[in-house]
């Protein structure tokens, strides 16, 4: 996309115009937050990235997307990108048979675990895991995945949500207790 040499757009009235279907709300939106949406995206789906946002892009052009607030930008491209993302998963998923989710998940942070697992224990502690994610609303699997993923610090979450610290720190431990309690049922 080229740049656009137009005067300079605020984030609610670019929200409002991609709403509206306008194609160059599309490329001031790429502009302006695309190299974001990239990494974060790349968090979920490594080297795919690129395609996962010019695909969203792409959709957002032929169906216009429908924010719920316009003056949260970012909040609506992290979870634009997110969704996005998870659905790309899922279709390579389908495409080439199951692949624990773990596997894309790519965190920075180095493993500080003293207990070593057999590659087998390792293969069925993902899949549980895994497994107990789908199980969590979208809202709990978002947090845990932008929070633990590394993908987000903990003030963009706060900020990706429009929560304060409190509500951030409370629903990140309700989540992890709900998570907690998927992987101790059978």
């Amino acid at each position: 996309m080229t740049p656009s040499t137009d005067v300079p757009v605020a984030d609610g009235d670019l929200l409002r115009a991609l709403s509206q279907g306008e194609p160059q709300a599309v490329a001031r939106l790429f502009e302006r937050y695309g190299s974001k949406m990239i990494a974060f995206a790349r968090r979920y789906v490594g080297d795919e990235a690129d395609d996962v946002v010019d695909e969203l892009m792409q959709r957002w052009l032929e169906q216009p997307p429908r924010p719920r607030e316009a003056g949260k930008i970012t909040s609506f491209l992290a979870v634009s990108v997110y969704h996005a993302s998870i659905d790309w998963i899922r279709r390579e998923r389908a495409a080439q048979g199951q692949v624990p989710r773990s596997s894309t998940v790519q965190s920075d942070a180095p493993r500080t675990s003293t207990v070593t697992l057999s590659a087998d224990s390792r293969k069925a502690l993902d899949g549980r895991l895994a497994a107990a994610l789908e199980r969590l609303s979208s809202s709990d699997r978002l947090l845990l995945e932008s929070h633990y993923g590394h993908a987000l610090t903990a003030d963009e979450c706060m900020a990706l949500l429009g929560i304060t610290r409190a509500a951030f720190h409370q629903r990140l431990h309700r989540a992890r207790t709900r998570l907690l309690g998927l992987l101790e049922t059978p």
